[in-house]
C-alpha cells in the first residue's frame, strides 16, 4: 500500500474528493448552494474553477459530508487532498489503537486486517471519507463497551451524518433497550443535520430528503443497472426491469418482482442481527459480535455499495476475530479472513450478461451474505440467557409490519412509471444522460453527458452527431436555422456554432426567440443568475439585464410578442412561474412550485413541469383561459419539455426507469 497506493493518491485527483473540495468550497465563497444536487449546474461551477475532474456530481452524497474538507478549502485542491490524506493515516492509525485497546490484538493482526484490505487503499487514493466514518464507529463503539452510551450514540449521530446507514445502530439502541445510547443518537444526528442547514441553507436538504435520498433507497441515485456496484438493488434491476437503453434484456419483465424481492431480502439479511441483539446485555464480547453484525447487514444492503464503502469491514472483522481468538476457534479464522478478503476484492462485472446470467457477475454480494451468515453463526453460539421469546416476537412483527409497508410503497411507486418507454428517443449507450432539448425543423438538439464530459448533440433522420472538443457545452439554442452553444472553461461563454460571430462572455443557458431577433441568457453572480438580452442583428452588440437582482433564475422561455416567461426563485423561497416584459417590469403567475416553462410556437400553450410528492411531472396551461391539466403522472421526474415547429408535439427529459435525473428523451404528441 505504502509502495503503490500513496504515491499515486499524493499525485493524482480521483472521482468523489473533488465533489466535496467542490461544494465546501461554494460554501466558503459564500455561494447560493441550493442548486448543488443539479448535475449541469455543479459541473459549470467545476469548470469556472479549472478543477481537472471530467465529471462531478453530488448524487448521492450527503451535505454534511463535504463539510469535512471546509478547512481545507483556502488551499489548491491537490494541496487539499494530501493534506486530507495525511489526516487519513492519522486516523487509520487512531482507529487501529482503539481496535487493540477493544480486542486486544497484537499489532501484527491489526496490520494484516489493514493490509488485506483493497477498499482502504481505494479509498485513501480517491480521497474518501470512510476512514473517518471507519474511526467514528469504532470510536462509539469503544465508547459503549466504557458504559457511555450517550456519547456513543452521539458519536453514531454524527457519522449518520456522513451515511444514513448507521441509523441503524438506532434500532439498535433500541433493541438494547438502552435510551441513553438512542437519545444520544437522535442528538447527534439533529447536530449533524443543523450544522448542514446553517452551511447549506433549507432549500438544499429539502431536495435531498424528498428527491434525493428517496432514490438513493430504491438503488436509483446513480445507474440502478450496474453490476459492478454488486448490490442486491442492482441485481434485482437487472434481473426484473426492463429499460430501453439501459437494461434490453432482463431475465423477466416483472417490476412487481423487484417491489416485493428488493425490501423482503433486504429484511432477511438485517433482521437477525437485530433479533439476536440481547436486551440489557453489556459484556463486551456480546456487544462485539452485535456491533459487528450490525454494520455487515448494513454493508450487505447498501444501496450503492462502491468498493471504498468496504473499507469499514476492518470493524467487524477484527471484532469477529478478537471473540474467536479469545475461545480459541482457529478453524472458525480459516473462513473469516477468507471471506473477509475476498468481500473487500472482488465487486461486480458488468460484461454484458443478460438474463439470469447476471446473478454471476456479483461475487461480492455473495460474500458479503455470508459474512453475515457467519456473523449470525457465531451469535447463535453466544445466545444469552437473558433474550425472552415474547420481546423477539413483539420485534418480529414490528419488522414485519416495516417490510409490508415497505412493499406497498414500492408497488404505489411503480404505477405509470414505465408509461413513457414507448416515447422514448433512442440515443446511444454511451450517453449516460440527456438534457436541454430543442426542436428543429428538420432534427432534434440536446446536450449529452459522455464519459468524458458534456457536449451538444444533433438528431437527425434517426443518426446522433455530437460536437468535438475539450470544452462542456452545458446548454443550446436555435431559430431560423441558427445555433447557439454555451461552452464553459474558466468561464461561460455562448458562440454561434452555426459559424457566426455571435460569442458572449460571462453568459450560460441560452434562449433564442421564435424569430431569431432575440436571444436571452443567464449571467452568475455566486450561484445566483439574472436573465440578460441581446438584440440579434444589430451592428453594436449590447447586453441588457432584464430581471431584478433578488430573483434567481432557473430557466426561462420566450413568447411570440418577446415577452419572457421564467422560473425563479426569491427570498431563499420556492421556484414559482413570472413574466417579464421588455422593459423588465415582472409579475407572477401564481401557478405553484414549478420549474421549466415553454411556451409552444404559436403562442397558445405553456408547458411546465410541477414538483409534487418529491417528483416534477409535465402540466400544460391553456394561455387563452389559463385551464390547465397533467400530461404526465409518475413517481419520477418528466422536464424540460421542448415544442416541436408545429405545436403539437413535446420533446420533454424523463428519468423514468433511471437514475435519478439521468434523464432520456421522449417525443410525445400533444394536441390532436
Amino acid at each position: 500500500m505504502a509502495l503503490r497506493t500513496l504515491p499515486k493518491a499524493w499525485h493524482t485527483l480521483n472521482t468523489d474528493f473533488p465533489n466535496y473540495y467542490l461544494t465546501a468550497s461554494l460554501v466558503h465563497e459564500g455561494y447560493d448552494t441550493s442548486r448543488v444536487y443539479e448535475w449541469l449546474w455543479f459541473q459549470r461551477q467545476k469548470d469556472h474553477r479549472e478543477i481537472d475532474q471530467r465529471l462531478v456530481g453530488m448524487v448521492p452524497i450527503t451535505p454534511f459530508s463535504t463539510l469535512l474538507i471546509y478547512p481545507l478549502t483556502s488551499l489548491p485542491i491537490l494541496t487539499a487532498k494530501r493534506c486530507w490524506l495525511i489526516f487519513n493515516l492519522g486516523l487509520l492509525v487512531a482507529t487501529l489503537s482503539i481496535l487493540r485497546r477493544m480486542t486486544r490484538h497484537p499489532w501484527q493482526h491489526l496490520s494484516l486486517v489493514a493490509v488485506l484490505s483493497f477498499p482502504l487503499r481505494v479509498n485513501l487514493l480517491f480521497g474518501q471519507y470512510y476512514v473517518l466514518l471507519l474511526f467514528l464507529l469504532t470510536l462509539a463503539c469503544w465508547l459503549y463497551i466504557c458504559q457511555k452510551p450517550f456519547l456513543a450514540g452521539i458519536v453514531v449521530g454524527l457519522a449518520t451524518g456522513l451515511k444514513v446507514f448507521p441509523a441503524f445502530y438506532l434500532l439498535y439502541f433500541l433493541r438494547k433497550r438502552d435510551l441513553k445510547a438512542f437519545a444520544g443518537g437522535v442528538l447527534g444526528s439533529l447536530g449533524s443535520g443543523v450544522a448542514s442547514i446553517y452551511a447549506f441553507g433549507c432549500e438544499l436538504h429539502r431536495v435531498y430528503l424528498f428527491q434525493v435520498l428517496p432514490s438513493a433507497l430504491r438503488g436509483e441515485g446513480l445507474d440502478p443497472y450496474n453490476l459492478q456496484a454488486a448490490s442486491l438493488s442492482s441485481l434485482l434491476h437487472k434481473l426484473f426491469i426492463y429499460e430501453p437503453q439501459l437494461n434490453q434484456h432482463p431475465a423477466i419483465n416483472a417490476p412487481w418482482l423487484f417491489a416485493g424481492l428488493h425490501p423482503l431480502l433486504q429484511m432477511m439479511l438485517m433482521a437477525p442481527a437485530l433479533l439476536l441483539a440481547a436486551p440489557n446485555e453489556t459484556c463486551p464480547r456480546r456487544v462485539h459480535l452485535e456491533w459487528a453484525a450490525i454494520l455487515l447487514a448494513s454493508l450487505a444492503i447498501s444501496t450503492s455499495p462502491a468498493s471504498y464503502l468496504f473499507t469499514l469491514l476492518i470493524l467487524p472483522a477484527c471484532l469477529i476475530w478478537g471473540v474467536l481468538r479469545e475461545e480459541k476457534k482457529n478453524w472458525w479464522l480459516a473462513i473469516l479472513l477468507p471471506l473477509y478478503a475476498v468481500a473487500g476484492f472482488v465487486g461486480g462485472t458488468n460484461n454484458g450478461a443478460a438474463g439470469w446470467i447476471a446473478v454471476l457477475t456479483v461475487p461480492r454480494l455473495y460474500a458479503m451474505v455470508l459474512l453475515c451468515a457467519f456473523a449470525y453463526a457465531v451469535l447463535v453460539s453466544q445466545e444469552s440467557s437473558k433474550s425472552t421469546k415474547r420481546d423477539r416476537l413483539a420485534w418480529a412483527l414490528a419488522l414485519a409490519a416495516i417490510l409490508t409497508l415497505s412493499i406497498v410503497f414500492n408497488l404505489r411507486h411503480q404505477r405509470g412509471l414505465y408509461a413513457d418507454y414507448q416515447q422514448r428517443i433512442p440515443i446511444p449507450k454511451g450517453v449516460f444522460m440527456a438534457v436541454h432539448p430543442t426542436a428543429e425543423e428538420d432534427g432534434l438538439l440536446f446536450v449529452g453527458m459522455q464519459h468524458d464530459g458534456y457536449r451538444s448533440a444533433v438528431e437527425r433522420f434517426g443518426a446522433i452527431h455530437f460536437s468535438k472538443g475539450h470544452d462542456d457545452e452545458l446548454g443550446i439554442a436555435a431559430a431560423n436555422g441558427i445555433q447557439w452553444v454555451e461552452q464553459t472553461g474558466h468561464e461561460s461563454k455562448i458562440i454561434s456554432a452555426s459559424g457566426g460571430s455571435t460569442s458572449i462572455q460571462q453568459a450560460e443557458s441560452p434562449v433564442a426567440s421564435f424569430d431569431g431577433r432575440w436571444l436571452a441568457f443567464l449571467r452568475e453572480e455566486h450561484g445566483r443568475t439574472r436573465i440578460w438580452i441581446r438584440a440579434l442583428g444589430q451592428s453594436v452588440a449590447r447586453d441588457s439585464p432584464l430581471t431584478p437582482p433578488e430573483f434567481n433564475v432557473l430557466e426561462m422561455s420566450f413568447l411570440p410578442g418577446g415577452e419572457i416567461v421564467f422560473s425563479a426563485t426569491s427570498g431563499g423561497g420556492h421556484p414559482g412561474l413570472f413574466v417579464s416584459d421588455r422593459v423588465g417590469s415582472v409579475r407572477s403567475l401564481g401557478m405553484g412550485e414549478v420549474r421549466y416553462p415553454s411556451i409552444s410556437p404559436n403562442g397558445r400553450w405553456l408547458a411546465y413541469s410541477e414538483l409534487q410528492g418529491g417528483n416534477w411531472n409535465l402540466w400544460l396551461r391553456d394561455l387563452s383561459n389559463g385551464q390547465t391539466h397533467r400530461l404526465t403522472d409518475a413517481a419520477c421526474n418528466n422536464t424540460e419539455p421542448a415544442w416541436a415547429a408545429d405545436s403539437q408535439a413535446l420533446i420533454y427529459a424523463s428519468d423514468c426507469g433511471r437514475a435519478l435525473w439521468f434523464s432520456a428523451l421522449c417525443r410525445r404528441r400533444i394536441i390532436y
